[in-house]
């Protein structure tokens, strides 16, 4: 297993916009391109004000300050306020020079321009203020969201939506990610038809009996993964053709094929990517299911390839193909997710069990409920999975037991 990962090398960085970066990896650490906001600005709708001119104002003998303008979100350049004068400011507006501070509309009296007559200015807009107010009362200084220079993603950290949104606020024009490496998944089995594929112009298959689940099972974790560009495909049980399909020049990054890795007459899969000038990483994993799995690559080509039971080919994929797909996608390693064991798990001897498992949140905690035993069929524990949970061989855990769990839901 470490020489898969040592061999999986996260795809060539390039340089892309903000609006083509969600859900990719960021190659560098990404900082804002400026404050924001860019200058002091309110937070409220109100008045702005020089805190000089309300430093005496009480109730009994209340400040009144002639409101000279109005300042929006969108104004630029600005008046400035003078001695003696407020401007109304509503929310997001820039602090106009020669004010420091923002009065609330409910915390003044309003007079004048359709209000009451105000004693000192008649039918002009005035506001009356009964009390002091500190300096940036209800301002937001420059930078106080996010300081240009302030770094909110990390190299290895997959690009948010919401971070992206961020990218555009700071000005930033584009960053260094890593592409999504692109997957082909190739079922193998003369038995299989082909679900991606229907129609007329899809060649049947004359022995075909079951459609190939694990297409959509593979393709389906792929995609929850992040990767987008996925072909799918089905071959029958013929050595040559798959020969063929994995000596072609334009191979993608990962390429994952289902079945073909057992140890019988019919069972070519490692023949085909010998014959195809793939080198062998690992021939077996000491794990179950799926320990006649193999690994091998040729160039920048991963090759993993898979069992055939569609129960083995979703343990595998997340012992093997998930944390391969982390290393591809240049994704930063994390810890191990643990959950708490809802009842008492034994284990056979002999490597280590991946077992499905269901997950749920109980007094904030992540707990795990095995999907196995006789009373769940393989089947119907696929259904209903959320994961696997790794169970050493020959131990058993007790109910409140921690056990860790591999899932793409997080």
């Amino acid at each position: 297993m470490r020489r898969l990962l040592d061999t999986a090398r996260p795809t060539p960085p390039t340089q892309l916009p903000p609006m083509e970066c969600a859900g990719l990896t960021a190659a560098e650490a990404v900082a804002a391109g400026c404050d924001v906001p860019e200058r002091a600005s309110s937070v409220r709708d109100g008045y702005a004000v020089c805190t000089a001119d309300i430093a005496a104002a009480t109730t009994g003998r209340p400040a009144v300050l002639r409101v000279t303008h109005t300042v929006r979100a969108e104004t630029d350049p600005l008046r400035p306020v003078e001695p003696g004068t407020a401007a109304r400011v509503l929310t997001g507006g820039i602090l106009p020079p020669g004010s420091d501070a923002v009065l609330a509309e409910e915390d003044v009296i309003a007079r004048g321009c359709g209000h009451a007559p105000c004693p000192t200015h008649g039918d002009a807009e005035c506001i009356e203020v009964r009390g002091p107010v500190r300096p940036g009362w209800f301002v937001r200084t420059a930078g106080g969201e996010i300081a240009g220079g302030d770094v909110f993603i990390q190299r290895g950290q997959e690009i948010s939506p919401q971070a992206v949104a961020v990218m555009l606020r700071t000005r930033v024009s584009a960053a260094w990610v890593h592409p999504a490496p692109r997957a082909r998944v190739v079922a193998l089995g003369s038995e299989l038809s082909d679900p991606t594929h229907p129609g007329p112009d899809t060649p049947p298959q004359p022995a075909a009996r079951f459609p190939a689940d694990n297409l959509i099972l593979t393709s389906g974790l792929l995609a929850r993964c992040g990767i987008s560009s996925i072909e799918t495909g089905v071959l029958p049980d013929h050595e040559d053709r798959l020969t063929a399909l994995l000596a072609a020049d334009g191979l993608p990054e990962l390429v994952i094929t289902t079945g073909g890795t057992g140890r019988s007459e019919r069972d070519f899969a490692r023949a085909g990517a010998r014959r195809a000038g793939f080198e062998t990483l690992f021939d077996a994993l000491d794990i179950r299911p799926g320990r006649n799995m193999f690994a091998a690559h040729r160039d920048t080509t991963l090759l993993i390839a898979l069992p055939g039971p569609p129960t083995a080919v979703f343990a595998c994929f997340h012992a093997v193909v998930l944390p391969a797909l982390r290393r591809l996608r240049g994704l930063n390693e994390t810890a191990p997710v643990t959950a708490r064991l809802d009842a008492t798990l034994s284990s056979r001897p002999g490597g280590e069990w991946l077992a499905p498992c269901t997950l749920s949140r109980h007094g904030g905690h992540l707990c795990a409920s095995m999907l196995a035993g006789k009373d769940t069929p393989p089947m119907l524990a696929l259904g209903q999975a959320d994961g696997v949970a790794v169970m050493p061989g020959g131990e058993t855990l007790l109910a409140g037991d921690r056990v860790e769990v591999l899932t793409t839901l997080f």
